[in-house]
């Protein structure tokens, strides 16, 4: 199936006139974009969708391809995630840095790019690399037979769904879980959002139909919906036919400033997750990424809007966990002391650890690091956009704007 991209100079004015900017917005967009790192790249499907939205949803949808205007409150990072400290030279398309799960990835290739990805630094020198996706599938085949307790992979990219053929994303699943001990194969994309009707694929449904049928062998995709104007009439007809054939369908929205940090779009947003039978798997907190940090949110601030949007809505439509991802792992939010109002101290969860030898020996020494373990750190309320804002103030081991890990001061803050 074929999609416009709108891409570079010439597709940001194609862009703007879809979505009617002014010459004062077009011009403040442009200066904002030159400011990020990230490439402006989207599909004319998207641009139309934000089109159809009224107010604020236009605007907000805008701010995911397009830097919003707002002042930058730290310094971010190239590779908030760590991504190039799991990577080896000669396997650096698999990290193992979670006991139970090898992550596989693809290529740096994105249908469209959304302006707070905390890959910019991979994106932006994007590398589709169509030639080598089955060598990359079978040295991670022959990894997974040589670690047979690894019982899921996650393949990712850019977006592994991109302009991919539909043989080639059946073979490397199909490969994937030839491996008698891999349960799980999934994988994250925001072509639902940017490309749904890509899903819809009548080849690569039956084959979707084929693994539901196969004991102990899934198909789960994360969705990277981050705005309830992206679900459309096409995105849940996509949904819809993947979720008729087995696989499972996971929300994973980042909290971003300007895009879903107002409680009403949050409330919006997990109630479609709930209406489409979209499972709420996490919320995550703006990674800080170098050139867009005015997308980021205090974490405080961040709680308080999505325990807020929690309140009003039911059970099983409240139960994405508010995390945290960082170069040493996932974390948790679970809230704050004495109130959420009145931050002194924050409460987190290991929801994952990187395997030990990923971590700093001091940070080990100091603090819990298994999954599930609970830290109570100090906090200063509106000052802490991410986890290393909040371990350098408690004197724990912390990641520089550099990407340079500081062995800091033990504080005893730490409890």
């Amino acid at each position: 199936m074929s999609v416009k991209v709108l891409m570079g100079k010439k597709g940001f004015e194609e862009f703007a006139t879809i979505v009617g900017f002014t010459e004062a917005e077009k011009e403040e967009r442009s200066a904002l974009l030159e400011q990020s790192y990230m490439p402006f790249k989207v599909t004319r499907y998207y641009a139309e969708l934000i089109a159809s939205q009224s107010e604020p949803y236009r605007t907000q949808m805008i701010n995911i391809v397009l830097p919003p205007p707002g002042e930058k409150p730290y310094k971010g990072r190239f590779d908030p995630y760590g991504n190039k400290s799991y990577r080896q030279d000669e396997t650096a398309f698999l990290q193992h840095k979670y006991k139970k799960t090898l992550l596989l990835h693809i290529d740096d290739f994105c249908i469209a790019n959304c302006q707070f990805c905390y890959k910019v630094n991979e994106i932006r020198h994007e590398d589709i690399g169509y030639t080598n996706i089955m060598e990359k599938a079978e040295r991670a085949v022959q990894y997974l037979e040589a670690h047979p307790y690894i019982d899921n992979v996650l393949f990712t990219g850019g977006d592994p769904a991109s302009f991919r053929k539909s043989s080639d994303l059946i073979k490397l699943i199909s490969s994937l879980l030839s491996v008698k001990s891999i349960r799980l194969v999934r994988f994250a994309t925001k072509a639902l959002a940017y490309d749904p009707a890509r899903f819809l694929d009548g080849e690569l449904l039956a084959f979707f139909d084929q693994v539901r049928q196969t004991p102990g062998k899934q198909v789960s995709v994360i969705s990277q919906f981050n705005h309830p104007g992206e679900i459309s009439d096409v995105s849940i007809q996509a949904t819809q036919a993947l979720l008729s054939v087995g696989v499972q369908i996971r929300g994973q929205p980042a909290i971003i400033r300007g895009v879903n940090d107002s409680v009403e779009t949050l409330i919006d947003l997990q109630r479609k997750f709930l209406d489409n039978r979209i499972i709420s798997y996490y919320l995550t907190v703006f990674m800080p990424v170098r050139g867009v940090e005015q997308y980021a949110i205090p974490l405080d601030e961040a709680f308080r809007n999505v325990a807020e949007s929690k309140r009003n809505l039911g059970g099983l439509e409240k139960k994405g966990v508010l995390l945290t991802s960082h170069d040493f792992g996932k974390l948790e939010i679970c809230g704050f002391y004495p109130t959420a109002e009145r931050p002194e101290k924050i409460v987190l969860k290991w929801h994952q650890a990187v395997g030990p030898d990923y971590l700093p020996e001091r940070l080990k020494e100091l603090i819990p690091t298994r999954s599930e373990d609970l830290m109570i750190l100090d906090y200063k309320q509106g000052e802490m956009y991410c986890l290393d804002h909040v371990f350098k103030h408690n004197g724990l081991p912390y990641v520089d704007a550099d990407g340079e890990i500081v062995e800091n001061l033990p504080s005893e803050a730490v409890r």
